[in-house]
């Protein structure tokens, strides 16, 4: 069942127009998968995201080591059809909740690709600020973090 939704998101050129610009074929979403589960690494890892109505697939969520650094960085991708519809958004806000109440993390981190506007909403929506540019995963990217005191003054002051 994963892997359908995992073809569904690789598979759709808007999709991966950010992320490596071209499609995945069912094979390469398969490796890309499979590639995945074995990096990661516990309390960090990968979700899929479902509706809770009808456990349809909408994409998945990480918490893993970015591109070369030792930040811990959130990460996402959801299928077409979704987007707009606020799962981005609260599906990022349970893993910071995850990353800094339970795993412990002092900061979190995301990039994307600075044409990314959809990706970067979503960033400043749960409160990641911009930092710098630079290149990860062998493109320039806008890097934005958020630290644990930070997010804490913020969840105080809000219902995250």
């Amino acid at each position: 069942h994963d892997i359908e939704g995992i073809y569904r998101l690789g598979s759709n050129p808007k999709v991966m127009q950010y992320i490596t610009g071209r499609t995945q074929t069912r094979k390469e979403a398969k490796a890309d998968l499979a590639r995945r589960m074995k990096t990661a690494r516990l309390p960090l890892g990968y979700w899929i995201v479902e509706t809770m109505d009808t456990q349809d697939f909408v994409g998945w969520m990480a918490l893993k080591q970015l591109d070369q650094t030792k930040d811990i960085e959130i990460g996402y991708r959801f299928v077409e059809e979704q987007w707009g519809r606020g799962f981005a958004t609260e599906a990022s806000l349970r893993v910071l909740k995850y990353g800094f109440e339970v795993v412990g993390l002092e900061r979190i981190v995301a990039v994307a690709l600075a044409v990314n506007s959809r990706s970067l909403r979503v960033m400043e929506k749960i409160g990641l600020k911009y930092e710098k540019k630079g290149r990860y995963y062998g493109y320039d990217c806008v890097f934005y973090a958020l630290s644990k005191l930070d997010y804490e003054k913020e969840s105080t002051s809000s219902t995250i």
